[in-house]
């Protein structure tokens, strides 16, 4: 109830219905004074926000404790005293993207963690190696030796380009375009006759050309522009012209070749956080359809109706929610620390929750639908399995939009 002055006349001011206390029986509003002071919109957003915790950490605790509850209380129309399930779904599903891509980065999800090297894991590799050879067979002696050289090559590329002193580390790609940039100095210190150093130049080039982005697998070829290749293709007959997949193909790529150029690494990040973002879409999407399964599984249950299969999902969802975002902030806190007697604590409670939230669903289902253990469990797996196959469809289908999206 709000602390301002109620109105001596007895119209409700939002929809002009007579009044017989202090809230309209129609539509609900407080019949209050339309004035209002600085100090009441102080009053008035810390009590929504009060309210708001107050119900949402009643909602959490029932959430977590007892799988299943809160769907049964909303089916039965026992909704006052916890959070409506759309709002919870907004808030939670919010708050963990937001702290999913802030503290965590879509590297930590997307990126298969590449090997660098410098001078230093260099030299420790060859001292490796050099101790092998000296123990080696004769039959291992040939790749040891290949591999000696191999590193002595990135070494003396490294010392030429960046100097004996850096250290700076390399991946694959970084460590090949140092040998290249090596040749391609060298080639101006030798006095080589002008075909030879023609034909490295070119050879360079190539390897370079090879490297550009791809897509589906195809390359656009010499094209500088998408009218350059149009104005080819019209130039051909039309028995042989490309197909519309395959024009529509190198259009794409050539688009791309003149955003991203070589630069694959901005191309590969630029893909990996589209494909990052695409997950609260595919989330979205999902959540009728696994509403659906339940439906069809629990289609003799005349009780239950699509909606409250529906506000069931939903609830799962919240859970699910909440318990990876529990994983996550013990996960900082275990990397943060460095205690190890805390480290374990942390990663006793992250496999904890892991296990919980494989057997939430199960115990949701019994909570909710109040079937045996036998039949419930039939049901997890069935619709744990059919969910698997939706997602990494949905999942191949949203990679693909944001390919085509860049």
């Amino acid at each position: 109830m709000s602390h301002l002055k109620e109105r001596k006349e007895k119209i409700c001011l939002n929809c002009n219905a007579d009044l017989q206390g202090r809230y309209c029986h129609v539509c609900g509003q407080e019949n209050l004074e339309p004035k209002e002071t600085v100090w009441h919109l102080v009053q008035h957003f810390f009590n929504d926000i009060t309210h708001f915790d107050g119900k949402f950490f009643a909602t959490v605790k029932y959430l977590l404790r007892k799988p299943g509850f809160l769907s049964a209380e909303y089916a039965v129309g026992r909704r006052a005293a916890y959070l409506n399930p759309i709002r919870m779904y907004v808030f939670t599903s919010a708050i963990f993207f937001i702290v999913l891509f802030s503290m965590r980065g879509t590297k930590d999800f997307m990126d298969v963690r590449e090997d660098k090297e410098g001078l230093k894991e260099l030299e420790h590799r060859r001292t490796r190696l050099e101790g092998k050879l000296a123990k080696a067979d004769e039959n291992d002696k040939e790749d040891i030796e290949r591999s000696l050289s191999k590193t002595g090559l990135k070494m003396a590329a490294i010392r030429h380009v960046y100097g004996d002193s850096t250290d700076r580390t390399f991946n694959d790609e970084e460590m090949q375009n140092v040998l290249q940039q090596d040749i391609a100095d060298s080639l101006q210190r030798y006095d080589l006759p002008k075909a030879v150093r023609e034909r490295l130049n070119k050879r360079l080039k190539n390897e370079k050309e090879d490297r550009r982005i791809s897509f589906f697998g195809l390359n656009q070829g010499q094209y500088k522009s998408v009218e350059e290749y149009d104005s080819a293709e019209a130039k051909l007959p039309a028995d042989i012209r490309d197909g519309w997949l395959k024009r529509w193909t190198v259009r794409k790529v050539i688009h791309l070749e003149m955003e991203y150029r070589t630069d694959k690494r901005a191309f590969n990040e630029h893909l990996k956080e589209n494909i990052m973002h695409s997950f609260p879409k595919i989330l979205f999407v999902t959540l009728p359809i696994f509403a659906m399964i339940l439906n069809i599984l629990y289609f003799r249950h005349k009780k239950y109706y699509y909606v409250d299969h529906g506000i069931f999902t939903i609830h799962v969802y919240c859970a699910t929610f909440i318990l990876l975002l529990l994983y996550i902030l013990i996960q900082k806190i275990s990397d943060g620390v460095g205690v190890h007697w805390i480290s374990v604590i942390c990663y006793i409670l992250m496999f904890g929750i892991w296990l919980y939230i494989l057997i939430y669903l199960y115990k949701a289902m019994r909570g909710f639908y109040r079937q045996g253990r036998f039949k419930t469990f039939i049901k997890y797996f069935i619709t744990c399995f059919i969910a698997f196959i939706i997602n990494t469809i949905l999942l191949v289908l949203f990679i693909l939009i944001s390919v085509v999206t860049l």
